[in-house]
């Protein structure tokens, strides 16, 4: 089974992942070959930026503990491919994936060879991954599947699903070459996921974004709650005051500030579905109710490579593009001065950092904001094992740019994760604290490092 396992893995890792993007009529001609698994199970469609894989966490965690059979549908996967399609936290087997993606090729070697209908293709890599996905949960009978998008909204091969709710998260510059080079643009992109008459929860973080997703809720009669405004009313209900103030208090106790706008549009998307007052619904549910829920939800909450700690000073996040890495900078300082030792004193004197970054990214904005806004000890460049892995010299030299001069000296590039991972933790200090961030990639490679090294 390893060895069929691994050929899988190999042909799935050898479709382009980043292609033209195309209409949908090919996920839909291969779904409908498929048997319309898509079609089993109430879905949770959600799309953004930044936020949107803790989110879906989150609601997976929501509707679990109410025993509801949920799926979830998550990218990128840090270190095993299983990692993206999983049922109540528990990964997909070996077993299940050989046997899932043997009847999806099936069915694609068909499609792509048959002469009577419209040319189909090859499902593109994430779109390869989603059928299976559909497939999977389809034959395990969820009740849920909560699908996050993988790039943009509109095109994505996701969009093809009719859910019960759609969700946005916090919408930034990323991916430009692809969605478009201004915050309206790809917040149109992301509104592509909104379906006629089918609520819309939105925390973008952007007055603009907010007004895109606003016009096509709007154009196509679909109700939309805006985070911040639907808090404000959940609060100021009679009966929720009290058992919201005990929510924000633990919320905003995250290691990540981040998680608390997350779990905050958690809150309002689980409140939608149950029709809460507060929101305009029927009340289907009592929402103090709701709320203790979704607060006994967020204590099993935990997100692989967002604010992770992997040793008692070294701290991970997947952050990698301009508006996470502020958040993140955000949340750095935060833990700096809140943190303390027995003594009452600051836990970590200094800060070194761990770096490396795809080369489609925004690097030189990356690195500007890390530079002019934390001051590091060390800085120690690594590579992506990565067709999109970003030369270190190049990267060094960004940082010497925005770094004071004195500080030059301590900066290094290495051309493995690897080899910079070993020479940081080598040199790292009980005083200081050893943040990794500018990639998910990276954070997988080294939990690959860590587990090999057990």
């Amino acid at each position: 089974m390893t060895d069929r396992y691994d050929e899988i893995v190999e042909y799935i890792s050898s479709i382009p992942r980043f292609t033209t993007k195309t209409e949908l009529k090919n996920t839909e001609r291969l779904l409908e070959m498929l048997g319309e698994p898509h079609k089993c199970s109430k879905a949770i469609h959600i799309a953004g930026t930044n936020g949107k894989g803790s989110v879906a966490k989150m609601m997976s965690l929501i509707l679990g503990k109410q025993g509801i059979k949920t799926g979830l549908f998550v990218s990128p996967h840090l270190v095993r491919l299983n990692e993206r399609i999983s049922i109540n936290g528990t990964d997909i087997s070996d077993a299940d994936m050989v046997h899932i993606f043997d009847k999806v090729m099936d069915v694609v070697k068909i499609a792509i060879t048959r002469e009577d209908t419209e040319k189909i293709y090859h499902p593109a890599y994430f779109e390869f991954l989603f059928l299976m996905a559909t497939v999977y949960y389809a034959e395990q009978n969820c009740d849920y599947v909560i699908y996050e998008t993988g790039l943009g909204g509109r095109l994505d091969a996701t969009n093809v699903i009719t859910p019960e709710v759609s969700i946005i998260t916090s919408i930034g510059m990323d991916h430009m070459m692809y969605l478009g080079d201004t915050i309206q643009a790809i917040a149109g992109e992301k509104a592509g996921i909104i379906k006629p008459g089918i609520p819309v929860i939105y925390n973008t973080g952007d007055d603009e974004a907010d007004k895109v997703i606003e016009k096509r809720a709007r154009e196509i009669g679909s109700p939309y709650y805006r985070v911040p405004d639907a808090i404000e009313r959940i609060t100021k209900t009679s009966g929720c005051e009290e058992i919201m103030e005990g929510f924000e208090r633990y919320v905003a106790g995250f290691t990540a500030l981040y998680q608390r706008n997350n779990a905050e549009t958690a809150l309002v998307a689980e409140l939608v579905l149950t029709g809460a007052k507060s929101l305009g619904g029927p009340g289907f549910k009592d929402e103090v109710a709701s709320i203790k829920l979704v607060e006994g939800a967020m204590h099993a909450f935990a997100w692989s490579g967002r604010m992770e700690f992997i040793a008692d000073n070294i701290l991970m996040d997947g952050a990698h593009n301009e508006d996470a890495i502020n958040a993140f900078v955000k949340s750095v300082k935060h833990l700096m001065d809140v943190t303390k030792n027995r003594d009452g004193e600051p836990r970590w004197n200094q800060i070194s950092l761990l770096f490396a970054v795809s080369s489609d990214k925004d690097y030189d904005s990356i690195v500007r904001v890390l530079s002019e806004n934390l001051d590091f000890e060390d800085v120690y460049v690594g590579e992506l094992d990565s067709v999109r892995r970003q030369d270190a010299g190049e990267v060094v030299k960004l940082f010497q740019k925005y770094m004071p001069e004195e500080k030059h000296f301590d900066i290094v590039g290495m051309h493995s994760i690897e080899s910079a991972w070993k020479l940081a933790t080598g040199e790292l200090l009980e005083d200081t604290l050893l943040v990794i961030v500018g990639s998910l990639y990276m954070v997988g490679e080294i939990k690959d490092i860590i587990n090999r090294d057990k």
